[in-house]
């Protein structure tokens, strides 16, 4: 009669059960191990401990391949991975029996924040020579991700302005009751934290905090993390980064990525395409974007700069609502002159400089047009159009946008990028960074992007050793 299967805690083995037969032979931890094996660690900027004396450091390649075997099973604070080191089967095995412990993780990460977004680029050219990059349309996007930082922690203008006003008040009462020699002042009304009890340093506190607002021109600050600005985060407003992506459409691969603190997408285009564009060694046959990035400026500089960008130029969702939005008056380039949306040619009025730019001024005389009203509120019954610069190149966009192929390429960047941001927040529970300050966030989007770019080519190596 067959016996059930249960474990034999006495079992002895002739011969020890050797490491290697510890994992399967297709395991994503050997991968992992290759891919580490082969980098030129010092070349990206790890540095190669050296101990003359006292107990021998632990090696830069076993501590990034426990850093990238985190990333790749969802494992991001060093106590976890130092735990796991000791009870998950795949990652004794890839340390070979080696735990180092949660210090040494996280010194290894203050210390080689840059060295880590060298490895997510070595990421991506491995993927363009496995052949998952494609280059013939590459997506481009942001997602807000929330601060290490607390925002009920934060300052604001307002509150600092009338905290400091109540300080001075009580600074000066202090020092006239002290000059009388008479009873101390009454107890102010803000509650102090003990670790500001002095009111003349928390004075001086404050006020670095004002003119630190006053330096960025924003209304809101985070002492504690300052480069973190108030952004719409998951729907809420809180202090935040600006993660960055460039996207490939023929696996999922990212090709560029970066984090930055402004709380718009203006000026981004030719940043990420020049670091897609260095990563995979040559420039995607499109690049296609959503309206953020969709402004004059970016247009321009993508023409300028040879760069085929699609996306829909900012505000043309309103100009279709509104049949005399400027974005419906037409610049004839040639014949210098501006037509409107009843076929009338405006009159040009002056040249003036605005944000640095020579701007022409067009002018159109109302007093009897039949659309008057709905034209403009102007009492002097007129209506000036602003050519900028850009406006020819973005006039163009606009009509390439309506070209039959161009809708089914901005449609499939939302298949190509957002399905990935829906996989870091959903899939891999990263909805807030663990870390603070603008250089480290930028190291843990790194070390984000290139487990997603493991993964992909985890998948190519399986198939190749089928």
């Amino acid at each position: 009669m067959a016996q059930p299967i249960a474990p034999n805690y006495a079992q002895q083995f002739l011969f020890p059960p050797a490491l290697e037969d510890w994992v399967p032979a297709d395991h994503p931890a050997r991968f992992l191990r290759e891919f580490v094996d082969q980098l030129d660690l010092p070349s990206l900027g790890f540095v190669v401990p050296a101990a003359l004396e006292g107990r021998p450091p632990y090696a830069a390649s076993l501590l990034l391949k426990i850093w990238l075997y985190g990333y790749m099973q969802r494992i991001r604070s060093t106590r976890k991975l130092e735990l796991a080191c000791r009870e998950q089967m795949s990652l004794v095995w890839l340390c070979g029996m080696i735990q180092p412990d949660h210090n040494s993780l996280w010194r290894f990460w203050r210390d080689h924040k840059k060295a880590l977004r060298a490895v997510f680029k070595r990421s991506a050219q491995l993927a363009v020579q496995a052949g998952l990059v494609g280059l013939v349309l590459q997506a481009l996007d942001g997602t807000k991700i929330q601060a290490a930082a607390s925002g009920h922690s934060g300052w604001t203008k307002q509150r600092l302005e009338q905290l400091l006003k109540a300080l001075d008040g009580e600074l000066d009462e202090t020092e006239s009751q002290i000059e009388k020699e008479g009873p101390p002042p009454a107890q102010s009304a803000y509650r102090l934290p003990e670790s500001l009890a002095d009111k003349q340093a928390l004075r001086e506190t404050v006020r670095a905090g004002l003119q630190q607002m006053e330096q960025i021109d924003r209304e809101h600050l985070h002492p504690k993390e300052p480069e973190a600005r108030r952004m719409s985060c998951d729907g809420k407003n809180r202090f935040g980064y600006n993660a960055q992506a460039v996207v490939d459409d023929k696996a999922g691969v990212i090709v560029a990525a970066a984090v930055v603190n402004q709380e718009n997408d203006v000026g981004l285009v030719m940043p990420l395409v020049r670091q897609a564009e260095q990563n995979c060694g040559t420039e995607a046959a499109v690049t296609v974007a959503d309206s953020g990035y969709g402004s004059g400026a970016d247009i321009q500089q993508a023409v300028e700069h040879q760069v085929n960008l699609l996306v829909r130029p900012q505000g043309d969702a309103v100009a279709q609502t509104k049949p005399y939005h400027a974005h419906n008056f037409h610049y004839e380039s040639e014949r210098q002159t501006v037509i409107c949306p009843q076929d009338k040619e405006l009159t040009f009025a002056r040249r003036m400089r605005q944000k640095g730019q020579t701007v022409q001024i067009y002018r159109c005389d109302m007093r009897d047009c039949p659309v008057r009203s709905a034209c403009t509120k102007d009492h002097r019954a007129r209506r000036l159009v602003e050519i900028w610069p850009h406006t020819l190149a973005v006039q163009r966009m606009r009509a390439r946008v309506k070209e039959p192929g161009a809708a089914a390429q901005l449609r499939k960047r939302r298949e190509v990028i957002e399905r990935v941001f829906g996989q870091i927040k959903q899939h891999e529970g990263f909805r807030r960074w663990t870390v603070g300050g603008l250089e480290a966030v930028n190291a843990q989007w790194a070390l984000i992007c290139c487990a997603i770019n493991l993964r992909a080519l985890c998948k190519s190596w399986r198939r190749s050793r089928q």
